[in-house]
C-alpha cells in the first residue's frame, strides 16, 4: 500500500505539478519545482537504502 502511495504521489508531482510550475514563468515557482524534485530524489534514495538494509539483515 505504501509503495502504491509513493508511486501515485510521484506521478502526480512529475506529471501535473512540475510542468504547471515551469509554465508559470515565475522565479518562485521554478524554485519550488526544483526543491520539490530534490526532496523527492532524497526520499527515493532513503527508501532504496532502507529496503537494501532491510533485505541484508534477513
Amino acid at each position: 500500500m505504501t509503495l502504491l502511495a509513493f508511486v501515485l504521489i510521484t506521478l502526480l508531482w512529475f506529471v501535473y505539478a512540475v510542468p504547471g510550475m515551469i509554465d508559470y514563468d515565475s522565479d518562485l515557482s521554478l524554485i519550488v519545482a526544483a526543491v520539490g524534485s530534490i526532496i523527492w530524489l532524497c526520499a527515493t534514495g532513503c527508501i532504496i537504502l532502507y529496503m537494501v538494509q532491510k533485505t541484508r539483515k534477513t
